[in-house]
């Protein structure tokens, strides 16, 4: 199972996907190309969560946001929730 975040660039937010999530379509999105990088961008393939959560921090910190999970990957998982709730639910 692959891992992605998208990091949307107009209000700055980074959310953590799984692949197979129709959102994500595999670090596609939903509409591949038609607005291309204005909005936002897909990142990852990553191998594990451990490694997406990792970059998708580190990518927050530029943006000066905290990531947040999609709630259609990982239903009930918030901020405030641990890393290993988000992992329970995949």
């Amino acid at each position: 199972m692959n891992y992605y975040f998208y990091a949307y660039f107009r209000n700055p937010k980074v959310t953590l996907h799984v692949g197979s999530c129709r959102f994500c379509n595999n670090g596609k999105g939903m509409q591949p190309k038609k607005l291309g990088y204005l909005t936002g961008r897909w990142r990852g393939g990553y191998a594990s969560f451990e490694l997406a959560l990792e970059a998708a921090q580190g990518f927050s910190q530029d943006l000066g946001v905290q990531p947040v999970y999609c709630q259609r990957c990982f239903p009930g998982v918030t901020e405030s929730n641990t890393t290993q709730q988000a992992l329970s639910r995949n």
